[in-house]
């Protein structure tokens, strides 16, 4: 487990330096060091939304006795999609003098869907179906 977050802080530090260039409304300013505090900071952030979600998630599921599994189907997925912008923005907030969010769309949605495909990526092959 330890190595599996290591690999997604590498990744996300080397989708910093090499991709955003890339993407127009997120400029990333800084070097490795910057990149690895952003990395720590966004796999933080998150992690803190993965959990934020299961909770509300179990506790609908908990509460209307697992009617609201389809509610919470496309909850988690709407979630999924949206849970890597919105820990992007919470890093521009928190490290604006590495990150900075010009524009929300397109910029942001799409640099946190392409780190959503790099978390993806790196989940064991058990966790992908």
């Amino acid at each position: 487990m330890l190595v599996r977050l290591l690999a997604r802080i590498v990744l996300v530090t080397l989708a910093f330096i090499y991709i955003s260039p890339y993407i127009s409304g997120v400029k990333f300013h800084g070097d490795w060091l910057g990149a690895l505090l952003a990395s720590l900071a966004f796999n933080a952030a998150f992690f803190g939304l993965e959990f934020l979600l299961s909770v509300i998630v179990f506790s609908i599921n908990i509460t209307t006795l697992g009617l609201g599994a389809f509610i919470t189907g496309t909850l988690q997925f709407v979630a999924a999609l949206l849970s890597p912008s919105l820990a992007l923005f919470g890093v521009s907030k928190v490290l604006p003098q590495h990150v900075h969010i010009i524009s929300l769309w397109p910029g942001a949605l799409v640099y946190g869907f392409m780190l959503g495909g790099v978390l993806w990526a790196s989940l064991p092959e058990k966790r992908k179906a």
